[in-house]
């Protein structure tokens, strides 16, 4: 019998009209545990329902890393008692980030690791729930691997996911990926569903090390990375402890010329925080060292270690960031290693 690990978090899927707007509700959560227990029942599966999050769960623009690390050890707990899948209800405004964290949590588990949500709350109409819950939980129940966002009959690698409409219930894109198109076909094999065997995983020894960390100690160190946004004439203002510092430019990898020097002379005695190199020009690998006086990898040249963000999204890098002060506080250096390619002076 298949074992399914179903998350509640709140969310637009999980909310209903309070009086003064939308906001995650028990009665929605009652619903939708309702209509997933009729539907996995007919399929042989079992469903695990757990709300690491509370009842009715938040709103996603509330989530923050210490979010992340509740769910991600409420996953390895019930990774150790077996499961066949994972589905995760979470709002969309968020999601990309919370997606990004699992894959580097979860991404090569050999079961499905699936987050979906709504734009539309369930009594609204017409609303976006029904479909997404029932498709995403019949992708849960296939031969799918690691973490993906599954939406509008779209899945998303869940390290290459981004929100791209705000209303529109066609909500993400895959940075520089593609997507996988839902097949009608997973619905109907409901003999191999229930023929499915819960796995038990051997859960790797930095994801064991979350289960240590309290989530209020993560909150903490998350808070020491640092972004900015380059827009025509801002400023930065740095506090000097920071421990990443990323950089939101223009184009392939260039930044405001006086950014750069603010960061020289912030931290020109102090211990200087790793500098992660972004654009906002989300296609195609990005190129830092490209350019002279404003290119964000010239800081290499004062001492500074600077990461190229590649083709990756931002939603991931700040995960990354986040999971590496996690697991290696004290050399977070060698995670990011792993992801990103180190700029050289």
């Amino acid at each position: 019998m298949g074992r399914l690990l179903v998350i509640f978090t709140g969310g637009t899927i999980a909310s209903g009209f309070d009086g003064q707007g939308k906001a995650p509700v028990s009665g929605a959560s009652a619903r939708l545990r309702a209509s997933l227990n009729e539907l996995l029942a007919e399929r042989g599966v079992e469903a695990v329902i757990r709300q690491p999050l509370g009842d009715p769960g938040i709103d996603s623009s509330e989530m923050d890393p210490g979010h992340w690390l509740a769910i991600s050890r409420c996953i390895a707990e019930e990774l150790e008692k077996g499961l066949t899948g994972v589905l995760i209800l979470h709002g969309t405004d968020t999601m990309a980030n919370t997606a990004a964290w699992l894959s580097l949590c979860f991404g090569n588990l050999p079961i499905p690791v699936v987050l979906t949500g709504s734009q539309l709350t369930l009594d609204y109409m017409p609303e976006d729930v029904t479909s997404n819950l029932r498709g995403a939980a019949m992708a849960c129940c296939s031969d799918l691997r690691g973490v993906w966002v599954y939406f509008n009959w779209k899945l998303i690698p869940g390290d290459r996911a981004h929100k791209t409409h705000a209303m529109h219930p066609d909500a993400f894109s895959a940075v520089n990926g593609q997507p996988l198109f839902f097949n009608p076909d997973w619905a109907l094999e409901s003999a191999q569903i229930s023929e499915r065997r819960a796995h038990s995983v051997d859960l790797t020894d930095e994801v064991r090390s979350l289960s240590a960390l309290e989530p209020d100690e993560l909150r903490k160190r998350c808070a020491l990375v640092r972004w900015f946004l380059a827009m025509p004439g801002t400023r930065p203002e740095w506090n000097g402890d920071e421990r990443f510092v990323c950089l939101l430019g223009y184009g392939a990898g260039n930044m405001i010329p006086a950014a750069l020097d603010s960061l020289r002379e912030r931290f020109a005695k102090a211990p200087r925080p790793l500098v992660v190199a972004c654009s906002q020009a989300e296609g195609g690998v990005k190129h830092p060292e490209g350019y002279d006086r404003v290119g964000m990898a010239c800081l290499t040249r004062d001492g500074f270690r600077v990461w190229n963000q590649m083709d990756r999204s931002v939603e991931f890098v700040h995960s990354l960031c986040c999971y590496a002060l996690a697991v290696a506080p004290d050399a977070p250096a060698a995670v990011l290693g792993r992801y990103l390619r180190e700029c050289r002076p």
